[in-house]
């Protein structure tokens, strides 16, 4: 399974319902007027956040949310009915900022009232006194409350993948989670994540992250930068996938991916990483066997691929499975 379309930061614009009014009336006798009988008004509808733990980005949140109002009050005493509440899902990790208050949405099923409804108005039959039995005293129910939302989502990242751009990092995930992200042969093809669901043989629901490409500086901010690296601080394995178009280039790309990483509080563990040596359909084996002798005497955990070789595919997944069993 894979999700397209990653967001992690939108701003929401929340209102609260408005308060129902207060009810003016007097029951009738014999066409005379009697005691007071207007109802009081429903509450507003609240702002509602509760965390899902079958989303994964805050792409379907929608930037401006409204509750519904309380009913107005009725006759014989009816209190008018509150106003639905306006409830809004969003993914395990997302922090949402309402002014100076954060509140952390990091555990499935977190049901928070961020905005409360306005208070319903009060009838006349409210006002009524043992000396004033024909009062036409009422109140207007409160107006809800409006205000920006800023929801910035941090994804608990199983795999990422990472590496410089146009090395078949979307092909990979791909072939690992059976869908199709946009895949072309040109810089950036990547410019938000893909992500994407992968089954091993445990049947564990492992999400992986194919990340924008990383060239030279990409903590400065150069190209499309180090933006979405957050989300894998905390994996439990990364792809650094390269092209091998010679030695000194390889060298290049995995020393420069590492520094980049590093810069940006990305901590890469030689037990937690996979080194992938992708396109290698019309490489020299001479290439290929200094590259296996270099990554060996590193002591790094590292694969070939091709999309066009099954064999490489089901040998990327049994290393995959090794970490997750």
């Amino acid at each position: 399974m894979l999700f397209n379309n990653f967001i992690d930061y939108i701003n929401v614009i929340c209102i609260s319902g408005k308060g129902g009014n207060g009810k003016v009336h007097f029951t009738y006798n014999n066409k005379k007027i009697g005691k007071p009988d207007g109802g009081n008004g429903g509450n507003g509808g609240n702002i509602i956040f509760i965390s899902d733990k079958n989303m994964f980005t805050l792409f379907n949140i929608k930037k401006y949310y409204k509750a519904y109002n309380g009913e107005n009050g009725k006759n014989n005493c009816k209190t008018g009915k509150n106003g639905k509440n306006c409830i809004i899902k969003i993914p395990i990790g997302t922090k949402l900022i309402k002014k100076n208050n954060k509140i952390n949405f990091n555990k499935n099923n977190i049901r928070k009232i961020i905005l409360l409804g306005g208070k319903g108005g009060k009838g006349n039959n409210f006002y009524k006194k043992s000396n004033d039995q024909k009062t036409k005293k009422y109140t207007n129910g409160k107006n809800g409350i409006k205000t920006n939302i800023k929801l910035i989502l941090n994804i608990k990242v199983d795999i990422g993948i990472v590496g410089f751009p146009n090395t078949g990092k979307s092909t990979i995930l791909s072939l690992l989670t059976k869908n199709k992200p946009n895949i072309d042969n040109y810089n950036f093809t990547t410019i938000t994540p893909n992500l994407g669901i992968y089954k091993n043989n445990k049947k564990y629901n492992i999400i992986i992250m194919d990340l924008p490409a990383i060239i030279e500086k990409s903590y400065k901010g150069k190209g499309i930068g180090n933006k979405y690296l957050r989300h894998i601080k905390k994996h439990k394995l990364l792809l650094l996938v390269i092209n091998l178009n010679s030695i000194k280039e390889f060298i290049y790309q995995l020393i420069t991916l590492k520094k980049e990483l590093k810069k940006s509080n990305v901590k890469i563990y030689k037990n937690k990483t996979i080194i992938i040596i992708s396109k290698i359909d019309n490489l020299n084996k001479k290439l290929i066997n200094i590259v296996s002798y270099y990554l060996k005497k590193k002591n790094y955990y590292y694969c070939f691929f091709s999309k066009k070789k099954q064999k490489y595919v089901l040998y990327l997944k049994k290393k995959i499975n090794y970490f997750f069993k």
